[in-house]
């Protein structure tokens, strides 16, 4: 069994617990020594790759400017996990929302197994043993052979951490050393949000006031 984990394209809007927690749970599968993917801009991959080398967890970094929807991001993962072999791939589903559609579609990719919402994972020879959280109830699977595993699983309480410096031990890839093409991969790019117009004060204080302001029926004038 070879594990592979991808950390996503943009640094956590959660805790950076998270991240942490995903990375113990892939280093304790084993037996090989797991792989972190991440990609995105510089900053982001030296933190990946900065808390990866804390976890003794492998990293290969792709730095791209590419804002890509979920299958775009799925053909990154599976290109790059190519490369060290794996059959198990999991993801840091809480650390980011769009990360719960990526695992569906890597797994939709490969054709693999697939579970989401996983707090614990450990592993029996081949089989790993996955417990996910579905509603009030906790549902434990025997996974054998390829799945795509999203993983809910925080690591210690952090009071600080230091800044991440560039990291040595990260395995640099381009798109084109994946086998991939920037100007395909372009057709899965997600549209940037157009900004809104800043309002005026005044705007601002008429629509606050406004919420408290009861509707009244239009005046008639008299015959």
């Amino acid at each position: 069994m070879t594990v592979a984990i991808w950390l996503g394209s943009a640094v956590p809007v959660r805790t950076i617990r998270w991240l942490d927690g995903a990375l113990a749970a892939a280093a304790k599968l084993g037996p090989t020594k797991p792989t972190a993917i991440v990609a995105g801009d510089l900053g982001w991959l030296e933190l990946a790759a900065d808390r990866a080398l804390r976890a003794k967890v492998a990293c290969i970094g792709i730095a791209t400017e590419l804002s890509l929807d979920y299958l775009g991001w799925a053909q990154i993962v599976i290109a790059a996990a190519k490369t060290v072999e794996a059959t198990t791939i999991l993801v840091d589903e809480a650390s980011r929302p769009e990360r719960f559609a990526e695992v569906a579609a890597i797994a939709e990719l490969l054709d693999a197994a697939q579970l989401t919402n996983v707090v614990s994972i450990a592993r029996e020879g081949e089989v790993v043993r996955a417990t996910r959280s579905a509603g009030g109830e906790l549902q434990t699977f025997h996974v054998r052979g390829e799945a795509v595993i999203g993983l809910r699983i925080a690591g210690p309480k952090i009071e600080e951490y230091p800044t991440p410096m560039p990291s040595a031990a990260m395995k640099r890839l381009d798109l084109a050393a994946l086998g991939l093409d920037a100007n395909v991969l372009a057709h899965r790019a997600v549209a940037p949000h157009a900004p809104r117009e800043p309002q005026r004060t005044t705007d601002r204080v008429a629509d606050l006031i406004s919420v408290h302001v009861s509707a009244r029926a239009p005046r008639t004038g008299a015959a």
